[in-house]
């Protein structure tokens, strides 16, 4: 299969809608004194830090990351800094992942935050697709695509350098 046919988005294309999504998230959240943005998996988080980055680059806003790793076998989120939790009372929550296909990732990421009393939760994305079981919607998207339920949407950060949206 090559590749470069199915690039869907190239490396700077991905910069941009990543630059993009950091000042939607800037303009509605610009009056907060701080965002914590949680990347799922190490392909969500390798996001969050991207746009973190921008973040961090555009406001004086408090940026702090979290990290969620999900049990694939139960879809049990468990979090990289668990004693920063507390802080996350009364709190503005972006969650990021890399691409939304069925939401129940996603789904099964709400629940701590729920638990926690944060203010408000918000979800970004890098590409959504059209095939939810769940009634999510990403407020940020940097690409909705419809495919077929064969094909898929890979996130490939493998070269730093050199990331693409991938249709398999």
């Amino acid at each position: 299969m090559n590749l470069s046919s199915n690039t869907i988005l190239s490396h700077i294309e991905i910069s941009n809608k990543l630059k993009r999504i950091a000042w939607q998230i800037f303009e509605n959240n610009m009056d907060e004194k701080q965002i914590w943005v949680a990347g799922i998996d190490s392909r969500g988080q390798f996001i969050a830090k991207q746009i973190i980055s921008e973040l961090q680059k555009i406001s004086s806003l408090g940026i702090h990351q979290l990290d969620i790793h999900l049990d694939r076998t139960t879809f049990e989120p468990k979090f990289l800094s668990e004693s920063d939790f507390d802080a996350l009372n009364h709190s503005v929550v972006v969650i990021v992942d890399d691409v939304m296909n069925s939401g129940k990732t996603i789904v099964s990421s709400f629940m701590p935050f729920l638990n926690r009393g944060v203010r408000k939760i918000e979800l970004a994305v890098l590409a959504s697709r059209s095939h939810r079981l769940y009634p999510i919607k990403a407020d940020y998207v940097g690409i909705s695509m419809a495919t077929t339920l064969h094909e898929n949407l890979l996130f490939d950060n493998s070269n730093p350098a050199d990331l693409k949206l991938i249709l398999e």
